[in-house]
């Protein structure tokens, strides 16, 4: 028989003490999941919440913000990522035509179509945390769609994210509403342990998960994602 504290091993929070109720203890942990919504802040929000969480070392992959950007929108929602333990493989800086060196924090990678040094920062990262949990978020893995053929992100997901499971990591991999069609949209969602989406509904903002017969009605403020 499982224990509690078993079951809770199996999960990491999300940041949110009402979701991780309604989740049971927040995302399977390890675990790939797909988070899909509009072009505002609120699924950016729901995964620096997570991001932030926990002690475990955590990784932001950014492909169309610098950190800097990245860490001032999420102090805006009272979310604190600059943080000793969050660091960020940066597949953007470098598209600004200027010269980026990677440091202990950042790690440069060339731009959204180099998946192979994608591939090899991710890896480093897992290695430098062999048996530790990891907490990991793509913002967004659009901007990688749109740069590279539907079969190499298909590979690319299939193969990595198979890697991050392995290395007990939980992924959140964000995805822009409207931006793709349907049919590939369904190609990223394949392998994927969990989707999340955020639309509106009557004037409203909801998270479905397909878990939970009922929408949760949710609002992004000063203090971040709050479940109303």
């Amino acid at each position: 028989m499982v224990s509690d504290s078993e079951l809770k091993q199996k999960k990491l929070s999300s940041g949110i003490t009402d979701l991780d109720l309604i989740l049971e203890d927040g995302y399977p942990n390890p675990g790939n999941v797909i988070v899909i919504g509009p072009s505002g802040m609120e699924k950016n929000a729901l995964a620096y919440h997570f991001i932030s969480a926990g002690n475990e070392n955590a990784y932001i992959v950014c492909s169309s913000s610098t950190p800097g950007d990245i860490i001032n929108r999420a102090s805006n929602f009272g979310i604190n990522l600059n943080k000793p333990n969050i660091y960020f493989i940066d597949a953007y800086s470098s598209s600004l035509g200027k010269s980026v060196d990677s440091t202990d924090k950042i790690k440069i990678v060339t731009g959204a179509s180099a998946l192979n040094d994608l591939s090899i920062a991710l890896n480093e990262a897992m290695k430098a945390n062999e048996g530790k949990k990891i907490r990991i978020i793509f913002d967004t893995l659009s901007t990688f769609v749109l740069y590279n053929p539907k079969e190499s992100i298909k590979k690319f997901l299939s193969v990595v994210g198979g890697r991050l499971r392995s290395a007990n990591a939980t992924t959140i991999y964000l995805i822009d509403e409207g931006v793709h069609d349907r049919q590939l949209v369904s190609l990223l969602e394949q392998g994927m342990d969990g989707k999340y989406v955020i639309s509106e509904a009557a004037g409203k903002l909801v998270l479905q998960i397909p878990e939970i017969d009922l929408p949760i009605t949710i609002k992004l403020g000063p203090g971040g994602i709050a479940i109303v």
